[in-house]
């Protein structure tokens, strides 16, 4: 099990390493690092929501719990119990960040932008600090 609060310091040094990257012109690898934010922030409020101490990280520890084992936005801004209120709060960042995937981390070099990684870590951060 990683410990929420444990998660929470993780998902905000993803996003201060994803803001030195972009700054660094590594717009890639800053956007993949922020939407990894966002899923373990996510992950954080699903252990609020459900009363646990920490999230599953192994694998014998997903036996019973399948459908919390997903790198999947959607799935998990579902099983937080934030669903309603990020996406009626805060629709154009969950709208930008909602298309992040974990598969993004095999994108070919130079598939992101400064203006598309600008936009994607400023979503990031809101959503973040809302979740």
């Amino acid at each position: 099990m990683i410990a929420t609060a444990e998660l929470r310091r993780i998902a905000d040094a993803k996003l201060a390493d994803a803001v030195v990257l972009r700054q660094a012109g590594r717009y890639d690898n800053a956007i993949y690092l922020g939407g990894y934010a966002v899923e373990l922030a996510l992950k954080a409020r699903i252990c609020d929501t459900l009363g646990w101490d920490g999230y599953p990280s192994r694998a014998a520890e997903f036996q019973d719990y399948r459908s919390f084992q997903t790198h999947d936005l959607k799935v998990l801004l579902h099983l937080s119990g934030r669903e309603t209120r990020i996406k009626n709060d805060f629709p154009r960042a969950w709208g930008i960040v909602s298309r992040w995937n974990s598969a993004s981390r095999y994108l070919a070099a130079g598939s992101a932008n400064e203006d598309n990684c600008f936009t994607m870590l400023e979503a990031v951060a809101l959503l973040v600090e809302a979740i």
